[in-house]
């Protein structure tokens, strides 16, 4: 006969090991949902003190943090894209022009694609490493493309 209190053991260290792979899997992708758990660089919030309400949310990849945003194509440029945030609301936010570094390229619909191929409209995400004014496709990125202060 099978001992009851030995299967209902297993089923909870079971239980907790999984717990505790997808606990640290999370950790290390979403770091929470607070855009202000990032330090922002100075230059962008001298210029740009609204930006952080662009911010969807903040992922963490191998203990850096970064911050996620959503915008749209409003123009393409030969030495750079406009682009119209968009807040996590939906609505339209302030424009600004990413100028890209060398192999630099961001996501469009999961598919990472280079800022010379993008068209008006386009909806795009990048992320904006902690601290920096560098615009990455993704946090495993290593292309970085400049957000223009002007």
């Amino acid at each position: 006969m099978v001992n009851y209190y030995k299967l209902v053991a297993a089923a909870i260290v079971s239980s907790a090991t999984l717990l505790s792979v997808a606990t640290a899997i999370a950790a290390d992708t979403t770091a929470s949902s607070k855009c202000s758990d990032i330090k922002w660089n100075a230059e962008l919030l001298k210029k740009y003190p609204n930006a952080p309400a662009g911010c969807q949310d903040i992922v963490v990849k191998d203990g850096k943090k970064f911050a996620r945003f959503d915008a749209t194509v409003i123009a393409v440029h030969p030495d750079g894209v406009s682009v119209r945030f968009v807040d996590p609301y939906g609505n339209p936010g302030r424009v600004m022009k990413i100028q890209p570094g060398k192999d630099a390229k961001v996501d469009i619909a999961g598919e990472k694609v280079a800022y010379g191929k993008l068209k008006k409209d386009q909806k795009m995400t990048f992320y904006i490493p902690e601290s920096t004014l560098g615009v990455i496709s993704d946090p495993t990125d290593s292309a970085s493309s400049t957000i223009v202060v002007k």
